[in-house]
């Protein structure tokens, strides 16, 4: 039985979201609970014989608020419990689509990290046929070198994991020339050529996120997140434009990325799925599945695994 808990707070559509996705996922899997973490002032009504769990909590995370030292004591949110239940085993994934630097402090905090000194990423993928992943997509937005390098490790570690295949990184910058990029840029590249595992195919351009021989594309924070805002930006304004579904649904398929709705964050003690903000109860629901599929896939002991075995 895979055990899911949902932070319901936080998204923009509100708790309703997490009920009517958690209703649709209980519809499709017969091995699956799930618990939704919401706060007190909100009133669920479960009227199905289907096993939802509801968490009542007198304290939520706000999208605006900031990571500092008061989080830390704000242990009654609905994130803060739900992360607690996955780190005693309660769970097997939380699922958010709430505040992301928060949900990063609270895991790293709650959760443990995998390595120290290895910063956790959100990872999303990009196709799944094969599987290819940008990382990181906001987590962290200004990066030192050394975090660079991490985060080609976890990704790498994420491909091999899930994928059944070997991960060749690649490391994004503004040319393939050895002269382009900031000094952080070429400093990541020398330290990445020089290490036996993972396969770094060098650097790679905007046209190599969605195709090409590197299935791990690196860069920081600030730039994956504003690839892939761009990236669903895009596909937005055409689906809006183009008239004939049968070409939308071509479009459709380029653009919306591997099999799920959310980001791994990888790095951390425990399988965690990050929803975007903005989720309907369709991408949600997206999102609640693929964190199935991770706990499934045993994704988190799998990764730890192999980022201990292979990075020193």
């Amino acid at each position: 039985m895979i055990r899911v808990a949902i932070d319901a707070m936080g998204g923009d559509l509100g708790p309703r979201i997490a009920f009517e996705s958690a209703l649709e996922v209980l519809k499709k899997y017969d091995d699956v609970d799930i618990s939704i973490y919401h706060h007190e002032s909100y009133s669920p009504v479960n009227s199905s014989n289907l096993p939802i769990s509801t968490v009542s909590c007198s304290d939520y995370i706000l999208q605006d608020d900031i990571v500092d030292r008061a989080l830390f004591r704000r242990k009654e949110t609905t994130l803060y419990k739900a992360l607690k239940s996955l780190s005693s085993k309660e769970h097997d994934v939380v699922v958010t689509v709430g505040n992301t630097g928060v949900m990063v402090a609270l895991s790293r905090f709650i959760l443990g990290l995998v390595r120290p000194r290895l910063y956790p990423a959100l990872i999303r993928e990009l196709g799944s046929a094969p599987l290819r992943c940008l990382v990181d997509l906001g987590a962290n937005v200004h990066c030192q070198a050394t975090m660079l390098e991490g985060f080609a490790c976890l990704g790498a570690a994420y491909i091999e994991a899930c994928g059944n295949q070997i991960a060749h990184v690649g490391l994004l910058n503004v040319g393939v020339e050895s002269s382009k990029g900031s000094s952080v840029i070429r400093e990541v590249d020398r330290a990445l050529s020089r290490r036996s595992w993972p396969v770094y195919a060098g650097y790679a351009e905007g046209d190599e996120i969605f195709k090409g021989e590197k299935n791990v594309i690196v860069c920081d924070g600030m730039v994956g997140n504003a690839v892939l805002k761009a990236s669903e930006g895009l596909l937005s304004f055409i689906n809006t434009e183009l008239n004939a579904s049968h070409d939308k649904d071509i479009i459709h398929s380029l653009f919306k990325g591997g099999r799920n709705h959310g980001a791994c964050l990888v790095g951390v003690g425990g399988n965690v799925v990050k929803g975007h903000g903005g989720s309907d109860a369709i991408a949600l629901t997206g999102a609640v599945e693929y964190g199935i599929e991770m706990a499934k896939n045993n994704l988190h002991e799998k990764i730890s695994a192999k980022i201990n075995k292979e990075v020193v």
